[in-house]
This record gives structure tokens, sequence and C-alpha cells, in this order.
């Protein structure tokens, strides 16, 4: 039995619950009664996921569960798993260096107490899974945005969690004007965007822009395998990511793609890729022309992708990690790439990760 069939089969034993492919009506519905749900709780971001880490490690698998709870659905929780060598690996929307599992959102249940037990038994079911493969400790992670810390990291606290690693996460809040916005992004970047479209056309495409979808997504990953100097991903996940800005997400958030052409050449200066669930939005992938990296290209995209995300509705930006000197990951490369993100954020939220040592928790389940 493959990892990933072994772990549906041990929370199905402990909780009433069904996979998201089993049930992405409810997930779907559950993301959209979320009051915020980042883009790892998108059921085609899932799927682009597992896409992309199958051609990585076979044994990756996609376990995401919709929670019930008296018959009811309640939650969404994305989780996956993958095998290297006699280890087995849990974590959520993909493997990362350190990375960590997300807490389940419960739109479904409003009162602490419930909450609570729904927690608890996720909790003590994953730490079930996790000690039948031999598993020593888990790691968490969680984004602390305006409403603050979750009841689940209190919860995993009270446990003897403990914070291993705080990062910061750099957001753009799209209830501003754009001209607050502005008067909070990096004075330079006023200049740049106003300097850049003078010179380049923006084209945006989305779920209503046709057949030509297929003719751009493939212009986009020539450009990317361009700047790239190689083809880094394969053709499938470049497949998923048309079908996700071809269907629009079937209601559940956006997705989009914004092009940057030269106006005397039309040559394509710059592409990018966005997702949006209904409340949350990721800058995804893109690929500048580098003979033009000396000019505002990047700066212009951002602005527009702020403006067609504001006219969806869309409350928060993710714009990705500012990185430090003292991250483990950090090169002189993926500094200056946060350096300029940041000058587009409006908010730095604190990203927590906890790690619980398995053999030091005893919870009941709920």
């Amino acid at each position: 039995m493959s990892a990933g069939q072994k772990a549906i089969e041990f929370w199905r034993s402990q909780m009433e619950c069904r996979t998201i492919w089993e049930d992405q009506d409810n997930w779907d519905s559950l993301v959209g009664q979320a009051e915020t749900a980042q883009i790892q709780y998108k059921a085609l971001h899932l799927k682009y996921q597992e896409t992309y880490f199958k051609a990585i490690n076979e044994s990756y698998c996609d376990i995401s569960i919709v929670i019930y709870r008296g018959g009811r659905a309640v939650g969404i929780w994305p989780l996956c798993v993958w095998a290297e060598g006699d280890s087995t690996y849990i974590g959520s929307a993909g493997i990362t260096p350190k990375g960590g599992i997300l807490p389940p959102l419960l739109p479904g249940l409003h009162k602490a107490e419930a909450q609570r037990k729904v927690f608890d038994l996720c909790i003590s079911t994953l730490l079930g899974f996790a000690r039948s493969c031999g598993s020593k400790q888990l790691q968490f992670c969680e984004t602390v945005m305006q409403s603050g810390v979750s009841l689940w990291h209190r919860i995993l606290m009270e446990q003897g969690g403990r914070c291993v690693k705080t990062a910061y996460q750099l957001y753009t809040d799209l209830s501003l004007t754009m001209e607050e916005i502005q008067t909070r992004i990096r004075r330079t970047n006023k200049y740049s965007i106003a300097k850049g479209q003078e010179d380049y056309r923006i084209e945006i495409y989305d779920e209503h822009s046709g057949d030509i979808i297929l003719e751009i997504m493939e212009e986009f990953r020539r450009l990317h395998i361009a700047v790239a100097g190689r083809e880094t991903r394969n053709r499938q996940t470049w497949e998923m990511q048309r079908i996700s800005v071809e269907r629009g997400s079937d209601g559940i958030g956006h997705s989009f793609v914004i092009f940057i052409r030269d106006k005397q050449t039309e040559a394509l200066a710059g592409a990018a890729l966005f997702e949006a669930t209904p409340s949350c939005a990721y800058y995804c992938v893109a690929a500048y022309d580098r003979s033009r990296f000396s000019k505002p290209v990047g700066h212009i995209v951002q602005a527009a992708a702020m403006l067609k995300l504001k006219e969806y509705g869309v409350r928060w930006y993710e714009l990705g990690e500012r990185i430090y000197a003292d991250n483990e990951i950090a090169t002189s490369k993926l500094m200056d790439i946060s350096h300029y993100k940041e000058g587009f954020a409006t908010n730095y939220f604190p990203k927590l990760y906890t790690a619980l040592d398995i053999s030091s928790v005893e919870i009941e389940s709920g």
C-alpha cells in the first residue's frame, strides 16, 4: 500500500472525513465561506502542487480532506504525504525545505468549544499516523494575520509545541484605495510604474479571454524557458495552470495572466501568473526579459495585478516572504527579490513554524 493510500485509510478510520477529490463541491463551498483562505487552500492549486511534485517524487500524494461533524461538512485541511527511503513525511500543499503542516479551516463551526474538539481530533489523528510511520517530530506553520494567533496554534503550544522559526510574509491590503496603497509602498515604485506605462502595453487574460489562453500560456512558457536558460518543469504543470486560468477556478477565486509588451516592437517583455481564492491572492510565477531588467517591467505588472484583484473583490495580495540574511535559504539573489517585493507591501505578517515532539503528546480524541 502506498504512503498516500495508507494515510487516507488511517484518516477515515479516525475521523469523519472525505478526500478533497471525493467532495470538491463542499471543499470549494467552505473556501468561499472562510474569512481568509490562502492560496494553499484552493483546490486547483493543490492539484497543481500534486502534478509538480509527483514529477519529482512519484510517492507524493495529496490527501487533503473535508472534515465532517455530525454528518455535516464543517472544515477543510490541506495535507500531503510522500516517502523518502524508509521514511514517510507529512506536509501541506507541496514539499518545501523545513516546511510545515497548515491549520485546518473550520468556517462551518463558529463556537470555540466545537472548534477545539475538532482540532483536538485532527491533532490526535495526525499524531497517530505519524507514530505509525515512525516519525519523531511534526512541524506546523501558520501566517498570523490581523485576527491574531489562531486557536489551532494555541492548542499546539498547550501540547508542548515550540516556535522554532519566525518568517515574515509580505501582503498588500487591497481594501485600501489605490491612493492609500501608493502612500504605503516604496516611493520610487510609484515613479517606475508611471514611467513603465509610457513604454509598455498591458494585457490581462482570464476566464473571459476564450481560446487565446492556449496560445498565451505557450508564449509564457517559452519566455520562462528563455529566461531560466532551461525547462524547469514539465508541460503538465503548465497545462494545469492553463486550465486554472481558462476555468476561472470555477467560481472559487480567480486565475489570470498579465503580459507586458513593448509598444514599439510588440515583443513580450514580461509575464506573470496570479492565483486567488475569494479572499487571498498570490504572485505565483513570473518571467521577465533579462535585457529589460534596468526598466520597470515588473513594477507595471504589480500595479496591474492589484487593480485586477481589487476588481475581483479580493482583500489580501500575498507577495511572498521577506528574506533576511539570517534565513538559512538566504542568497543575495533571493534577498534582492524579496526586497523588490517588499516595495509593494502594505503589511508584514509573521509566519510561525512550530515543532511538536510526537513522543511527548497525548490528546484524547473528540
